[in-house]
């Protein structure tokens, strides 16, 4: 393979972390990015003017995309140390085996995409499940890549 697919997905990933950040953005400008304010993005007057002058359901949609987009940065360092310490594992390990390291990755964006997809369309009850069951398994994922680099890291 012509490139990391580990290192890659690190990128990849925060390029789609990014991504609800300025769906919320087109949400609450209608379109017009041109005229969002961005001296203060996360300003609470910023926030007020948000909720004064959309709709409710936009409004509720900003939200969602915002939280997506907090939900994707807090979980960028699992994913870091997951491959970072799968990585480890496979050098020591050499040609004796692999931690499933790039299954996990391609594993580990489909979940974060259907994820981010489910979080930004959903406004039911409901389908908000799907979202956390999807959030669960690629931590579980991850905390399996973690423990089997442990296993081999410690032999």
């Amino acid at each position: 393979m012509p490139f990391n697919v580990p290192l890659l997905t690190i990128a990849l990933y925060y390029v789609l972390a990014q991504y609800p950040h300025g769906h919320a953005v087109w949400v609450a400008t209608h379109g017009n990015v041109a005229g969002h304010d961005n001296r203060n993005p996360t300003a609470s007057s910023i926030q007020a003017n948000f909720k004064r002058s959309l709709t409710e359901r936009e409004y509720a949609a900003w939200e969602r995309a915002q939280s997506c987009h907090r939900n994707h940065l807090e979980n960028m360092p699992l994913l870091v140390a997951a491959v970072f310490a799968g990585l480890l594992a496979e050098n020591q390990m050499g040609s004796r085996g692999d931690v499933g390291l790039t299954a996990f990755c391609v594993g580990w964006m489909v979940i974060r995409v259907l994820y981010t997809a489910n979080y930004l369309t959903t406004e039911t009850q409901g389908w908000s499940y799907v979202r956390s069951g999807l959030y669960f398994a690629g931590t579980l994922w991850a905390m399996s890549v973690l423990g089997r680099a442990a296993w081999v890291l410690g032999s």
